[in-house]
């Protein structure tokens, strides 16, 4: 199973699935029945874009992009919430868990953190069940704002962390 949503562009809902082939005719009908079909333009595109090799190289792009917004994080992360937070360093992908370190009112840092311009994602909605953790997303800001908003997240959690 794979999908161009996320490494190629988020609204391109193009996916594709291996298997025995009674398998994928019976997906194939379900899927047919319930979406009518995607657009098959978007498929040809996918589909030159696959054969071309350009896919292979904007993977390439993306991943380094990826790898120098992720070090960026980890960076500001190091500067602004060594003390008041832990994460481990991902391999891959968009995403830091953070596992905030003093108990804080995550409604507290989520209202506070918006006002101030941040949206935070807690963890609870996502897998983790600990409600100590953030999902912190370093794809799509900009690096100032990455920067900032991880300064002002630290600020914000000291803030709420004095008795």
């Amino acid at each position: 199973i794979g999908s161009l949503s996320k490494s190629l562009s988020p609204g391109l809902r193009i996916g594709w699935i291996i298997g025995p082939e009674p398998v994928i005719k019976r997906l194939s009908d379900i899927k047919m029945q319930t979406d009518y079909g995607s657009s098959s333009l978007s498929q040809r595109i996918a589909a030159e874009w696959l054969a071309s090799g350009s896919y292979e190289q904007h993977q390439l792009s993306v991943r380094a992009f990826l790898r120098t917004r992720r070090n960026m994080a980890i960076h500001a992360l190091d500067t602004y919430l060594r003390d008041v937070a832990t994460w481990e360093v991902p391999a891959g992908g968009f995403f830091i868990w953070l596992r905030i370190q003093p108990k804080v009112s995550k409604r507290a840092l989520y209202e506070r953190a918006l006002s101030q311009g941040i949206l935070i994602n807690p963890g609870s909605i996502y897998a983790e069940p600990s409600d100590q953790y953030l999902r912190l997303s370093y794809a799509y800001a900009s690096a100032d704002d990455l920067q900032a908003g991880i300064r002002k997240l630290g600020q914000l959690i000291r803030e709420l962390a004095r008795p």
